[in-house]
């Protein structure tokens, strides 16, 4: 797929297209050496699926273009200087709210040569590529802790949608408080729909991109059972009453990866007293065969989080560019 945009270059580099034949190993070094300090588990597996896929693309002789045709084609864009690579961006294809669009993603420059413009500049080639292919918008996840990205994604008119926080569990369980007026249990088929409203605000269908929530495995009816037992999936789930009135709902699903992720629904103005009971109740009763983990809104639960024994991970700003 020949690239139909004009790609900027200086006297000492250029941008060009990426081979993930050629380059994916190189690129994966980048990354590894840019983000070392931020890395995760989920980091370092995603380097060794690029590395893993570059040593087949050799072995296999496959080409660019099998790659560009392949049923969820990643693209990018790298800057080469002196025959090596030392700034890479992303595309990643996502669909958002039943649009194509793409998450431009792992914006990498070598440490001795930043401070150049090729990190802005390889932003902006890969908004032109997304412009060229004529979706909608474009995404990206930047660290909070990041001001010299952030500065560059507003100074290229990106908009700040939304600020959440992964937070992960310690070891160390706290005890269940004894509060009054407070009930804990397994959740009830008539808390549904609360929690379900709770569940579109907290985590936006738009955002389910990054935010996947198979809704179909929390339903309470016998299609939720039907579908749990063909997938075979039993999420556990509890809940908090405060005096009587559902304060909030705790989801723990055991999935194949690095973390167990926790669903939370709670109202706008959740009584922390009782999210904080509802985590250390939910937690004493998830099986500690791997971390947990949970995504929020930036701003809430924070006392509470903390209390229940989470600690925040990162907090990641979501900006958006429309066309």
């Amino acid at each position: 797929m020949a690239i139909d945009i004009a790609l900027p270059s200086t006297a000492q580099g250029h941008i060009r297209r990426l081979s993930m034949r050629r380059d994916l190993e190189a690129v994966a070094n980048l990354v590894e050496l840019c983000f070392s300090d931020t890395l995760d588990l989920e980091g370092r597996n995603f380097l060794r699926g690029m590395r893993e896929t570059a040593r087949s693309a050799s072995l296999m002789g496959w080409t660019d273009s099998l790659i560009d045709h392949s049923p969820t084609p990643q693209t990018g864009l790298v800057w080469e200087q002196d025959q090596r690579i030392i700034g890479n961006v992303s595309l990643i294809p996502i669909t958002v709210s039943a649009h194509r669009c793409y998450l431009i993603a792992n914006v990498a420059v070598h440490p001795d040569f930043r401070g150049q413009g090729i990190g802005r500049m390889l932003t902006s080639a890969a908004m032109d590529f997304a412009r060229s292919r004529h979706v909608p918008a474009v995404w990206l996840q930047v660290r909070d802790d990041n001001p010299s990205a952030i500065h560059i994604y507003r100074d290229l008119s990106f908009i700040e949608r939304t600020r959440r926080t992964t937070w992960r569990a310690t070891e160390e369980i706290p005890r269940l408080p004894d509060s009054p007026g407070l009930s804990l249990g397994g959740r009830r088929s008539s808390f549904w729909p609360d929690q379900q409203l709770w569940l579109d605000r907290l985590y936006p269908t738009g955002f389910s991109w990054s935010l996947p929530i198979d809704r179909n495995l929390l339903r309470p009816d016998l299609w939720g059972m039907t579908y749990r037992f063909m997938a075979f999936d039993y999420p556990h789930q509890w809940a908090v009453q405060h005096h009587g009135e559902l304060q909030g709902v705790l989801t723990w699903r055991h999935v194949n990866g690095y973390n167990d992720p926790l669903l939370l629904a709670a109202p706008e103005h959740a009584n922390e007293e009782a999210l904080f009971a509802l985590l250390v109740y939910a937690r004493s009763r998830i099986p500690r065969s791997q971390p947990t983990s949970l995504n929020l809104p930036a701003s809430m639960a924070k006392d509470s989080l903390h209390r229940a024994g989470f600690r925040p991970a990162h907090t990641l700003i979501w900006m958006e560019y429309r066309f």
